[in-house]
């Protein structure tokens, strides 16, 4: 036991990250006002200035379905990306994108009172593509395919897919945070390791 406090410290960046976003979430699901406090509302951001609302999203999750999924893939994929980006850099990528990935959603929105958003999907995305970016040879199982799909080829297909529900789509899941995420985390990326990226891309051709 007197080793638990030592043991805290020395999980990574990604392991705090996924700690404090299982916390947030459980704690916004057991206080109500709390939950309505952090999440994303596009109207209050444009009315009140409650630009808080774009960062703390993230860190909420509408159940423990949605909690898990973003959680597994973030588990997988941080790792290897923060391997390569180091602890600060990849928290840079992760908290901003974030943000970045919730303004597309906040400026189709903003008239209107009774939208809202939430979850770490955006930021999990950019996280995703930074990883296909850093390791070309990545290959990524999908549930509704049996065998493994390279990431580049996994990386078109999710933008369009994305893409396309985002306008098409009313299953209250926000694709366009997703389509956000991913071409964010790729850009930034690219800023962080060019000659990294530029070996990824060559390597496609």
């Amino acid at each position: 036991m007197k080793d638990a406090p030592a043991q805290l410290l020395a999980l990574s960046a990604p392991m705090w990250l996924i700690g404090s976003v299982m916390l947030v979430s459980v704690a916004g699901w057991l206080v109500q006002p709390l939950y309505r406090a952090l999440i994303l509302n596009p109207y209050r951001v444009r009315q009140h200035g409650e630009v808080h609302r774009l960062l703390t999203a993230g860190w909420l999750h509408q159940n423990l379905v949605h909690l898990a999924f973003n959680m597994f893939t973030l588990y997988y994929f941080a790792e290897q990306t923060a391997r390569v980006l180091g602890d600060g850099r990849f928290l840079v990528l992760y908290v901003s994108a974030v943000v970045v990935a919730f303004i597309p959603t906040t400026l189709r929105h903003w008239g209107n009172s009774g939208y809202n958003s939430l979850g770490a999907s955006g930021a999990v995305a950019a996280v995703l593509f930074s990883a296909i970016l850093l390791h070309p040879k990545l290959r990524l199982q999908l549930m509704f395919l049996p065998v493994p799909v390279s990431g580049p080829v996994f990386a078109v297909g999710y933008l369009a897919y994305s893409a396309w529900r985002s306008y098409a789509a009313a299953d209250g899941v926000n694709h366009g945070a997703h389509f956000a995420g991913a071409v964010y985390g790729s850009l930034l990326t690219f800023l962080f390791e060019p000659a990294r990226v530029e070996r990824t891309l060559r390597s496609l051709w």
